[in-house]
């Protein structure tokens, strides 16, 4: 089951890998959550250009830090650390996401301090690095995904009956990737993903996919001519 709380984890970037692989995968098979994702992901990324432009106070970083730090404290009931580093060393391994709510406000907070302060870029998950995961899984197999003599992406099948379809260039812009599996010469929707990868949740061998580039939330059926069909 995912929750709005876990939507907006992963638009913040707050999940662990396990998560983020869970929640990715429900979201690209639910046409709803894509939407609901995609809605926080541009409210994200239009945040810069809401900000006014003008020029940074003087200290306004060291106020911002010390302000998050009592936020933090406030939150936890425990007192805040001294002297914490603005750029920490990058921990050994990716933490787990604790349970119980999230404070949203002060992360928001912690966002918009980072834009005001060019400390981070608001961008969307890193694709590659999830390609290279799935590609890095002990037994998976690659089948490249072409299309009148050019790679458009590859297949990874996983030990588990999964699969990793991945494209090499995103979709037009205000467009999203649609899925579909065909059966009986009949497009059925697996899903929508604005980015370049998506998990199939079960693979056939002699399944035949296809992709097309379909609006914004999808469409029950395609609306353009398939960038890619490909039997698996």
């Amino acid at each position: 089951m995912i929750s709005r709380e876990d939507i907006l984890a992963l638009a913040l970037g707050q999940l662990a890998p396990a998560d983020e692989q869970r929640v990715r995968a429900a979201i690209e098979a639910d046409p709803a959550l894509a939407r609901e994702y995609r809605a926080d992901m541009e409210l994200l990324h239009g945040l810069p250009g809401s900000l006014p432009e003008t020029e940074v106070p003087a200290g306004a970083e060291a106020r911002l830090i010390e302000r998050l730090r009592r936020e933090e404290a406030a939150s936890t009931g425990t007192p805040a650390p001294a002297n914490i580093p603005l750029y920490p060393p990058a921990p050994a391994a990716p933490a787990t996401r604790t349970a119980g709510p999230m404070n949203w406000r002060l992360m928001l907070l912690a966002v918009v301090a980072a834009v005001t302060l060019g400390v981070i870029f608001l961008r969307p998950p890193a694709e590659e690095s999830l390609l290279s995961q799935y590609q890095g899984t002990p037994g998976a197999q690659t089948q490249p995904l072409a299309a009148k003599g050019e790679t458009l992406g590859e297949l990874i099948r996983l030990p588990d009956g999964r699969a990793y379809l991945h494209l090499n260039a995103l979709a037009p812009q205000d467009r999203v990737y649609q899925l579909w599996r065909v059966e009986g010469g009949t497009p059925v929707s697996a899903g929508v993903f604005d980015g370049q990868g998506i998990v199939l949740p079960e693979v056939q061998i002699g399944q035949t996919i296809a992709v097309s580039v379909e609006p914004t939330g999808g469409s029950e059926q395609p609306t353009t001519t398939p960038i890619l069909i490909q039997q698996l």
